[in-house]
């Protein structure tokens, strides 16, 4: 299940921003001005601030995505590539993602259609496998208490910019990557270096981001575990805040697929207590 988190995770990287630039001006003249006077906020600072500031105008946004996985490079270095679509979409007080898988080529073998979905809708995650036939889903909350998918998923994966500046500082060692000949000139590349007392120090080593620096949408993330292996996912063809039905979350599957449902375990009462 922690694929979902880290394609959802790395995408939101900059959804909130180009929420903003897509479809309605970045800022004003007078916030122009503001901005331009902010010479003490350094160039990482003013990043950060236009990820975090925007955060909250995202409502539903779509993306086709790559998926590589590459285990243990130096040793193994067997590799798999998904390809498919995502869809996020926060209406009501609720927030749902789904993604949905179409292909998958492992190593050196052709490419073959191969179905998977993940769905999110704030109580139940969700994979479905057409080619296992098989159905997994995993109670993440109570279903009167569904939780924000920006919130549960920030203690899975670094989101970069949606975290306060003092948690995020506390969390990693963050730069912007010296430019290299052969650079795009059209991408900002930030460096993450988990700290040793970070939260996800246990899970992650270094991740690395690259933004458009005009509408500060997410092209490329690339994530090294402890046990290093490499996440790399890629994004393109990115809409923002256009109309989505709440259908797109439920997904038709056929009667005979096996059934694996894991409630949310509850906490032990004391006894004694009302």
């Amino acid at each position: 299940m922690r694929l979902i988190w880290i394609c959802f995770a790395a995408l939101l990287v900059g959804f909130a921003e180009s929420a903003v630039t897509q479809d309605t001006p970045c800022c004003s003249a007078d916030e122009e001005n503001v901005s331009t006077d902010r010479t003490s906020a350094s160039p990482l600072e003013q990043i950060l601030s236009r990820l975090q500031k925007n955060a909250l105008a995202l409502t539903s946004c779509t993306s086709q995505i790559e998926y590589l996985f590459v285990e243990n490079p130096d040793f193994l270095g067997s590799q798999t590539l998904r390809k498919g679509q995502l869809f996020y979409l926060k209406s009501d007080g609720r927030s749902r993602v789904r993604i949905e898988f179409h292909t998958l080529k492992q190593d050196d073998f052709d490419e073959e259609q191969r179905r998977e979905v993940y769905l999110f809708d704030g109580v139940w995650l969700t994979k479905v496998d057409f080619a296992l036939e098989q159905i997994d889903r995993v109670q993440q909350a109570p279903e009167d208490e569904p939780v924000d998918a920006l919130d549960y998923i920030s203690h899975r994966f670094p989101l970069v910019g949606f975290s306060g500046s003092k948690q995020f500082d506390s969390e990693f060692d963050v730069q912007i990557a010296e430019a290299q000949e052969d650079d795009d000139p059209n991408l900002i590349h930030l460096i993450l270096d988990v700290r040793e007392d970070s939260r996800y120090h246990k899970d992650y080593e270094k991740v690395d981001f690259w933004i458009d620096n005009n509408l500060f949408l997410p092209r490329r993330v690339r994530a090294l575990s402890t046990q290093d292996d490499i996440y790399d996912i890629r994004f393109a063809h990115i809409q923002t805040n256009k109309k989505m039905e709440k259908q797109t979350f439920t997904i038709e599957t056929p009667a005979h697929f096996r059934k694996n449902i894991e409630p949310l375990k509850q906490e032990p009462q004391m006894k004694g207590q009302d």
